[in-house]
């Protein structure tokens, strides 16, 4: 108390032994900040040609999601039996010298590059190549919904709004179970995509559950997802 009371009378200030300690940690402690941000993005183009066979398309996006990579608009074209594929990428910047890579080498028997594009504003958006619309009516079933779906995915076909419900037959006392809903393929479309034969396969499904399923093509038609 006397030696507070004899620097108190000398104009110093008391700091209590805790407040000392923080004080000194704080003038020899280097603070550091980090920023954050998203991985930088390139947009590329993927052009491969060679023989047609099945598969192509598979093959090249398969590398490309592999990669992270995001496919938007393409072209694709056979003639004479050469099958010629363009399509826009968009990529993680450290990931292009892989994706080139990998496709030169993992496409059989495809001449295939990987471009960076030319436009300055360029960006990737996947574009619808098909768009269906599914009703399926009947009775209900065990497993009927996993049946339809998985018809529709294993024609790349994915889901973008579906709906069920039960509501009594308009003659007699039975129950209609009812589906409906949209389905698209974006880009590229597979060689072998037909939709017609999807809805052919719909059609046998539904005469195995003693249902109707209808399956009609609505490319280019505007709808809600």
């Amino acid at each position: 108390m006397a030696l507070s009371a004899a620097l108190c009378s000398r104009g110093a200030i008391i700091v209590p032994s805790s407040e000392r300690i923080c004080s000194k940690l704080l003038r020899n402690t280097s603070i550091t900040t980090r920023l954050f941000s998203a991985p930088a993005k390139k947009v590329v183009v993927v052009h491969s040609i060679g023989a047609d066979r099945p598969g192509i398309v598979a093959d090249i996006t398969r590398i490309v999601t592999d990669k992270g990579g995001n496919v938007g608009e393409s072209r694709a074209q056979l003639l004479g039996g050469i099958f010629s594929l363009m399509m826009q990428v968009d990529i993680g910047e450290k990931d292009v010298g892989d994706l080139r890579d990998q496709l030169a080498s993992g496409v059989k028997g495809m001449k295939t590059e990987c471009l960076e594009s030319v436009e300055k504003n360029a960006n990737v958006a996947p574009m619808i190549a098909f768009a269906g619309r599914f009703k399926l009516s009947g009775a209900d079933n065990p497993g009927i919904v996993h049946k339809l779906t998985s018809i529709l995915a294993r024609n790349s076909l994915s889901i973008v709004n579906m709906k069920t419900k039960h509501e009594d037959a308009p003659f007699g006392g039975t129950e209609l179970f009812t589906v409906e809903g949209k389905s698209v393929a974006y880009e590229p479309l597979a060689s072998n995509f037909e939709w017609t034969k999807i809805r052919e396969e719909l059609k046998q499904l539904g005469d195995s559950l003693n249902c109707d399923i209808e399956f009609d093509n609505i490319t280019g038609s505007s709808f809600r997802h």
